[in-house]
């Protein structure tokens, strides 16, 4: 089997478990404050407007806008008002860690979209505190070349994570 063709194979293997939520992926988040809930799922609805490259959050259903599931565990709550989350999304979509976690209080530092400005002058953070950090295989239906990864998970340690920042 050519190269292309199994990349093909795979690619549509990937995509179809995406979207039936066999593959769990977990992204690290650094925000700035503390939520008040030491975890939460979050639902809106999210605009996406292709002209200006940005989206917009709303609590009620609009229009031309998407529903949104963001989920999130606090790991840390650090001494400077930063919080490390983890954090999950049912629905992928543009931006929506970026955008659904600063609209519900909570930005990610360093987002010079999203974010605060003053914030990420404060941490002196000229990137995003955002990464994917652990992948889940969970397959509840055949995987064809990729069954030997049912069950399996990866990640990056905690430390890997904080040389990154």
């Amino acid at each position: 089997m050519s190269k292309d063709i199994k990349y093909k194979i795979i690619n549509k293997i990937l995509l179809s478990k995406f979207k039936n939520h066999e593959i769990e992926k977990h992204y690290l988040a650094l925000v700035y404050g503390h939520p008040s809930s030491n975890s939460k799922k979050l639902e809106a609805y999210l605009f996406k407007d292709n002209k200006k490259s940005m989206v917009y959050i709303s609590d009620t259903p609009k229009k031309g806008y998407s529903k949104i599931i963001t989920s999130y565990t606090i790991l840390e709550k650090r001494k400077d008002n930063t919080s490390v989350l983890d954090v999950e999304i049912e629905t992928g979509k543009t931006h929506q860690i970026r955008a659904h976690l600063s609209y519900s209080g909570y930005p990610i530092i360093g987002d010079g979209k999203y974010g605060i400005n003053d914030v990420n002058k404060k941490f002196k953070a000229n990137h995003q505190y955002l990464t994917s950090y652990k992948i889940k295989f969970n397959f509840k239906t055949n995987s064809g070349i990729l069954d030997y990864l049912d069950k399996k998970e990866f990640l990056i340690s905690f430390e890997d994570y904080y040389k990154l920042m």
